[in-house]
């Protein structure tokens, strides 16, 4: 049975350096950082699949979406906030959007701006169009997947959902957009991207104990680590093909990096506080930016230096908002919720 004490500290330092990546990526866009967004849905489904899915008590779908809103939806409304403030701020306005300020504002207070209501662009807070996409994969998740679902069927599912980004966009890189004029593409790279997660956790159970790929495991994670910089940096600019590749290499990359054997691996755990305070950093990333970029206009410093200073920035303040923000507020919400839908409070 599953080991509900296990902790992957080589993932937690992956995902704080994904969320570093998307930041880094909005700064300056000339390459690949949005595949970071795929690696956070895969990890998301391998973690979920951990914690949910081969939990020995099962948990009913009450409970676990009350867990999921808890843990996204406070900070996805601070920051919610927070970016308009900014926003009027620096340009004496509210942002416009085609779809309509207001509809939009109030799809963003339900997580609902993701799921093909808004087609015409992103909207607030723009990193938030995956908390939409994830809140909702989730739901897919707990409702219609369980232990017997089929390997062969999650792939297969995954496979059409990227061929259908392919065909139609020819890259990852897409969100609002809505294929067949229903089919938001935001979801159906959560939904692809996901699924894989939860076959990286099954690829985790089938050779975690395997003597070869511990005996292996430097090399492994090499050729992993290759591989992600081929696909995220082989690119004659933003764009390229080799996208669809990206969610089945980070399937692979998350269920090897979970061995915690290698030399990479334990270079990483060095990086895990920034897992923890991953969510802030990447919902904090665009208010922050659009202030240093505010701040910095007047004054005639190397690109270099102002991405540090971004940087700096945006680590140093997310974990402010995971301290005094984002870890009291999960706490609040999940105490709120358990007695609102009559489940127990389960502490970790």
């Amino acid at each position: 049975m599953r080991n509900s004490n296990i902790k992957f500290e080589t993932l937690d330092s992956l995902r704080g350096l994904a969320a570093i990546a998307v930041a880094i990526f909005h700064f300056s866009d000339n390459w690949g950082g949005y595949l970071a967004v795929d690696f956070f849905l895969v990890l998301s489904g391998f973690i979920l699949s951990h914690s949910y899915l081969y939990k020995n008590k099962a948990t009913s779908p009450v409970e676990f979406i009350s867990h999921r809103i808890a843990r996204l939806y406070p900070l996805h409304i601070f920051t919610l906030f927070s970016f308009i403030f900014v926003f009027i701020y620096i340009n004496k306005t509210l942002p416009h959007y085609a779809d309509g300020n207001f509809f939009t504002f109030l799809q963003n207070l339900t997580l609902t701006q993701n799921i093909g209501l808004n087609p015409s662009e992103i909207t607030y807070n723009s990193p938030s169009w995956s908390i939409s996409v994830e809140l909702w994969v989730n739901i897919i998740f707990i409702l219609f997947v369980s232990k017997s679902t089929k390997s062969s069927t999650l792939f297969t599912i995954a496979l059409i959902g990227l061929l259908v980004i392919y065909g139609n966009t020819g890259h990852l890189d897409t969100n609002f957009k809505n294929y067949f004029t229903f089919i938001n593409s935001g979801m159906v790279r959560g939904v692809s991207s996901f699924f894989l997660g939860i076959l990286s956790y099954r690829i985790y159970l089938y050779y975690r104990d395997d003597t070869r790929i511990k005996k292996n495991i430097n090399y492994i994670e090499i050729l992993l680590i290759v591989a992600i910089i081929v696909i995220v940096f082989g690119r004659s600019g933003k764009f390229s093909g080799v996208d669809i590749f990206s969610p089945f290499l980070f399937m692979f990359v998350v269920a090897a990096f979970t061995v915690e054997l290698g030399v990479i691996s334990d270079h990483l755990k060095k990086y895990k506080y920034l897992g923890e305070i991953s969510y802030s950093i990447y919902l904090n990333q665009i208010t922050v930016l659009l202030l240093v970029k505010y701040i910095l206009e007047d004054f005639q410093i190397p690109r270099t230096l102002a991405l540090l200073v971004y940087l700096f920035i945006l680590v140093g303040y997310s974990h402010l908002t995971y301290r005094y923000i984002e870890k009291p507020l999960r706490k609040k919400g999940r105490n709120l919720l358990s007695h609102i839908t009559f489940t127990p409070i389960q502490t970790k």
